[in-house]
């Protein structure tokens, strides 16, 4: 007989503004900016949020994805974020979806990272792809807890603005956010530009660089690649031969969730390795920007620089400057948004001792494809 590890039921209230997923966003616009990634600087990141203990303690081990090297910017603006959580609710709560609707602004950058599992089967059963976000900021204090809490995703509050550039159908956008400038004991937390975005018109436009030919703009300027492009029956095969296969139309979020002991903060209680899903449907109205008229400025102070230097080639310490992301494409479109799937991928061991309650390591390291075919080649249970 298998024993089942008890759960503690989740506390459902209708004055929490937590609502866990799944979530449907519909007629987001995404502003997309791609550019190489740092991999060593990526490999580091794995090594402090995702590889902890030693491989064998874990069963697997992350790295960057060497076939697809590649940091995303994005900056997404929800009209709509509606709950499509089915699950029934207790008995005196209003439902999830029936709560109403609500709005935000998120940026974030994506980096895509890839799951190695141990030994000749692992290598195969249990890798997999995933994105993670060592940047993600919104623009709503609800979203930030929620983000937080219940996916495990570390958002930060910042002030977003998102709106048309100087020329009719560009795009620009600021973000400010608090941080401490130099770092200094004794420092007071302000408020700081950290990011900066301009581009120039959507395509098509006069207005390009003095070398046109290089630009991914040129396919929409080929009229054998707007041909093919004009016939393809699916708009996701669209984004992605437009961004030349750098955007992917469904990602695969993770995420470190951890809870510290409040008398040892040096220390979690909880730590685990939490996987979401986003998925990008109903695709449409693409345009693409002339990469080489953007321009995206990050600033290097202060706390700021943890961040970029797991996005940017930057000094050891912070520089005080301006730091440039040279894109590689830009592009801008609408979609609907679905976040499901969300599971726990790995529950690290916590050791017990002074108050603390320990806990074995849980893992479902299972790659989506083999997920299926597990129980023909799992251990078969007796009826």
């Amino acid at each position: 007989m298998k024993h089942v590890r008890p759960s503690i039921p989740y506390v459902q209230s209708s004055s929490s503004q937590d609502v866990p997923p799944p979530y449907h966003f519909p007629d987001v616009t995404v502003n997309a900016f791609i550019w190489p990634a740092q991999v060593e600087a990526v490999q580091n990141y794995c090594d402090t949020f995702l590889n902890l203990g030693t491989r064998d303690e874990r069963g697997f081990e992350y790295r960057p994805a060497a076939a697809w090297p590649y940091a995303m910017l994005f900056f997404l603006d929800y009209p709509e974020m509606i709950s499509s959580n089915r699950e029934p609710q207790d008995i005196g709560e209003c439902p999830y979806p029936e709560r109403g609707i609500t709005t935000q602004r998120e940026v974030f950058v994506s980096l895509p990272v890839v799951r190695y599992g141990n030994g000749p089967l692992g290598l195969i059963a249990n890798s997999d792809i995933e994105c993670v976000l060592p940047f993600i900021v919104v623009d709503k204090p609800w979203s930030c807890i929620c983000g937080r809490e219940m996916l495990g995703l570390g958002k930060l509050l910042a002030k977003i603005e998102m709106d048309e550039g100087y020329y009719p159908d560009s795009f620009q956008s600021r973000v400010r956010m608090p941080g401490w400038k130099t770092g200094h004991p004794g420092e007071y937390l302000q408020e700081h530009t950290f990011l900066k975005v301009k581009t120039g018109p959507a395509l098509p436009t006069f207005r390009l660089e003095k070398a046109p030919e290089k630009s991914l703009a040129t396919l929409f300027q080929s009229p054998a690649a707007s041909l093919g492009i004009s016939t393809m029956s699916d708009f996701g095969n669209f984004i992605d031969f437009a961004s030349a296969g750098l955007f992917p139309t469904a990602m695969r979020s993770l995420g470190l969730k951890q809870y510290r002991d409040a008398k040892y903060p040096e220390r979690a209680i909880y730590q685990a390795l939490v996987s979401c899903r986003s998925q990008y449907g109903n695709l449409r109205d693409l345009r693409l920007y002339d990469e080489k008229n953007v321009k995206i400025r990050f600033r290097d102070t202060g706390s700021f620089h943890q961040i970029l230097k797991v996005l940017l080639k930057v000094g050891p310490s912070p520089s005080g400057k301006k730091i440039k992301a040279k894109p590689i494409a830009a592009l801008r479109f609408k979609a609907d948004i679905d976040y499901d799937h969300m599971r726990v991928v790995h529950e690290f061991p916590i050791t017990g001792g002074d108050g603390i309650v320990g806990r074995p390591a849980h893992s479902d390291l299972s790659a989506r494809w083999f997920r299926p075919l597990k129980g023909f080649f799992g251990k078969r249970r007796m009826p």
